[in-house]
Protein backbone atom coordinates (compact mmCIF):
# COMPACT_ATOMS: atom_id res chain seq x y z
CA UNK A 1 0.00 0.00 0.00
CA UNK A 2 1.41 3.55 -0.57
CA UNK A 3 0.64 4.61 2.88
CA UNK A 4 3.10 1.85 4.11
CA UNK A 5 6.36 3.66 1.78
CA UNK A 6 9.13 4.72 4.32
CA UNK A 7 9.65 8.16 5.39
CA UNK A 8 12.22 10.12 3.36
CA UNK A 9 11.68 7.11 0.44
CA UNK A 10 13.04 9.25 -2.94
CA UNK A 11 10.23 7.94 -5.34
CA UNK A 12 9.14 8.19 -9.01
CA UNK A 13 5.00 8.85 -9.31
CA UNK A 14 3.45 7.20 -11.96
CA UNK A 15 0.47 8.79 -14.24
CA UNK A 16 -2.59 6.86 -12.53
CA UNK A 17 -1.47 7.98 -8.94
CA UNK A 18 -1.96 11.54 -10.38
CA UNK A 19 -5.03 10.41 -12.26
CA UNK A 20 -6.57 9.14 -9.16
CA UNK A 21 -5.41 12.34 -7.23
CA UNK A 22 -7.28 14.19 -10.01
CA UNK A 23 -10.29 12.44 -10.89
CA UNK A 24 -12.68 10.74 -8.38
CA UNK A 25 -11.94 7.44 -8.83
CA UNK A 26 -13.29 4.84 -5.96
CA UNK A 27 -11.08 2.82 -4.34
CA UNK A 28 -8.16 4.89 -5.23
CA UNK A 29 -8.24 8.32 -5.18
CA UNK A 30 -8.08 8.91 -0.85
CA UNK A 31 -5.06 6.62 -0.84
CA UNK A 32 -3.34 8.73 -3.73
CA UNK A 33 -3.95 12.00 -2.32
CA UNK A 34 -3.19 11.19 1.09
CA UNK A 35 0.02 9.79 -0.38
CA UNK A 36 0.85 13.21 -2.76
CA UNK A 37 0.20 15.33 0.50
CA UNK A 38 3.26 13.31 2.15
CA UNK A 39 5.08 14.78 -0.72
CA UNK A 40 3.85 17.90 -0.29
CA UNK A 41 4.97 17.93 3.05
CA UNK A 42 8.37 16.86 2.18
CA UNK A 43 7.99 13.60 4.38
CA UNK A 44 8.82 11.64 0.81
CA UNK A 45 10.84 12.81 -1.89
CA UNK A 46 8.39 12.61 -5.49
CA UNK A 47 9.73 12.45 -8.87
CA UNK A 48 8.01 11.77 -12.11
CA UNK A 49 8.78 12.36 -16.20
CA UNK A 50 7.47 14.92 -18.37
CA UNK A 51 5.86 12.11 -20.72
CA UNK A 52 3.89 11.37 -17.51
CA UNK A 53 2.61 14.65 -16.88
CA UNK A 54 1.17 14.91 -20.58
CA UNK A 55 -0.02 11.19 -19.97
CA UNK A 56 -1.84 12.68 -16.70
CA UNK A 57 -3.24 15.77 -18.61
CA UNK A 58 -4.23 13.66 -21.63
CA UNK A 59 -6.66 11.39 -19.27
CA UNK A 60 -7.99 14.42 -17.68
CA UNK A 61 -9.09 15.69 -20.52
CA UNK A 62 -10.53 12.20 -21.93
CA UNK A 63 -12.51 11.55 -19.00
CA UNK A 64 -14.09 15.54 -18.93
CA UNK A 65 -14.86 14.88 -22.51
CA UNK A 66 -16.53 11.45 -22.00
CA UNK A 67 -18.31 13.34 -18.91
CA UNK A 68 -19.33 16.60 -20.27
CA UNK A 69 -20.20 14.54 -23.63
CA UNK A 70 -21.62 11.35 -22.07
CA UNK A 71 -19.36 8.92 -24.47
CA UNK A 72 -18.10 5.72 -23.57
CA UNK A 73 -14.12 6.13 -22.95
CA UNK A 74 -14.03 3.26 -25.95
CA UNK A 75 -13.63 4.53 -28.73
CA UNK A 76 -13.77 8.58 -27.28
CA UNK A 77 -10.59 8.94 -29.34
CA UNK A 78 -11.28 9.12 -32.84
CA UNK A 79 -15.12 10.86 -32.52
CA UNK A 80 -12.45 13.49 -30.78
CA UNK A 81 -10.58 13.66 -33.80
CA UNK A 82 -14.10 14.25 -35.75
CA UNK A 83 -15.31 16.87 -33.09
CA UNK A 84 -12.34 18.86 -32.18
CA UNK A 85 -15.01 21.58 -30.93
CA UNK A 86 -15.63 19.25 -28.23
CA UNK A 87 -12.34 20.56 -26.58
CA UNK A 88 -13.38 24.04 -26.51
CA UNK A 89 -16.05 23.62 -23.40
CA UNK A 90 -12.40 21.61 -21.47
CA UNK A 91 -11.18 23.16 -18.31
CA UNK A 92 -10.10 20.62 -15.96
CA UNK A 93 -6.51 19.80 -17.54
CA UNK A 94 -5.36 22.76 -17.21
CA UNK A 95 -5.64 22.56 -13.73
CA UNK A 96 -3.04 19.50 -13.76
CA UNK A 97 0.34 21.72 -13.93
CA UNK A 98 -0.69 23.74 -10.68
CA UNK A 99 -1.64 20.86 -8.94
CA UNK A 100 1.79 19.58 -9.51
CA UNK A 101 3.91 22.75 -8.79
CA UNK A 102 1.78 22.57 -5.18
CA UNK A 103 2.72 19.19 -5.07
CA UNK A 104 6.56 19.66 -5.55
CA UNK A 105 7.02 17.02 -7.30
CA UNK A 106 10.83 17.11 -9.50
CA UNK A 107 9.65 16.73 -12.79
CA UNK A 108 12.65 14.95 -15.15
CA UNK A 109 12.37 15.97 -18.66
CA UNK A 110 12.48 13.76 -21.62
CA UNK A 111 16.01 13.29 -23.50
CA UNK A 112 17.16 11.61 -26.42
CA UNK A 113 19.31 9.12 -24.53
CA UNK A 114 15.79 8.58 -21.83
CA UNK A 115 14.36 7.53 -24.91
CA UNK A 116 17.44 5.08 -26.22
CA UNK A 117 18.17 3.43 -22.88
CA UNK A 118 13.83 3.40 -22.92
CA UNK A 119 13.96 1.29 -25.73
CA UNK A 120 16.75 -1.14 -24.90
CA UNK A 121 14.74 -1.69 -21.41
CA UNK A 122 10.72 -2.13 -23.38
CA UNK A 123 12.66 -5.44 -24.56
CA UNK A 124 14.22 -6.45 -21.52
CA UNK A 125 11.49 -6.09 -19.28
CA UNK A 126 8.61 -6.59 -22.41
CA UNK A 127 7.28 -3.15 -21.40
CA UNK A 128 6.02 -0.59 -23.52
CA UNK A 129 7.32 3.01 -24.30
CA UNK A 130 5.87 5.05 -21.69
CA UNK A 131 6.34 2.05 -18.99
CA UNK A 132 9.75 1.33 -20.13
CA UNK A 133 10.43 5.36 -20.06
CA UNK A 134 9.67 5.41 -16.44
CA UNK A 135 12.46 2.73 -15.50
CA UNK A 136 14.59 4.69 -17.84
CA UNK A 137 13.83 8.51 -15.44
CA UNK A 138 14.02 5.88 -12.35
CA UNK A 139 17.54 4.40 -13.37
CA UNK A 140 19.23 7.60 -14.38
CA UNK A 141 18.08 9.09 -11.30
CA UNK A 142 18.83 6.25 -9.15
CA UNK A 143 15.42 5.85 -7.73
CA UNK A 144 14.23 2.31 -6.55
CA UNK A 145 10.75 3.13 -5.43
CA UNK A 146 7.41 3.23 -7.92
CA UNK A 147 4.18 4.35 -6.66
CA UNK A 148 2.14 3.15 -9.66
CA UNK A 149 -1.23 0.77 -9.92
CA UNK A 150 0.30 -0.96 -13.03
CA UNK A 151 1.42 -4.43 -12.91
CA UNK A 152 3.72 -4.39 -15.31
CA UNK A 153 6.91 -3.66 -12.86
CA UNK A 154 6.41 -6.08 -10.40
CA UNK A 155 8.62 -8.12 -11.77
CA UNK A 156 11.50 -6.25 -12.49
CA UNK A 157 14.48 -6.63 -9.94
CA UNK A 158 15.14 -3.68 -7.79
CA UNK A 159 12.28 -1.65 -8.13
CA UNK A 160 9.93 -1.98 -4.81
CA UNK A 161 6.34 -1.29 -6.18
CA UNK A 162 4.15 0.74 -4.06
CA UNK A 163 0.14 0.61 -5.25
CA UNK A 164 -3.08 1.65 -3.73
CA UNK A 165 -4.39 -1.55 -3.49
Amino acid sequence: MLKDMPPGAYCFIDANILYYHLVETPPFSDECSDFLERIEKAELIGVTSSNTVGEVIHKVMMKEVALLKNEERAGLLSKLKRHPEWLDALSQHQSVISTLRVLNLHVEPVTLDLLELATGLSVKHRLLTNDALTVAVMKKLGVTHLATNDDDFDNIAGLTVWKPR
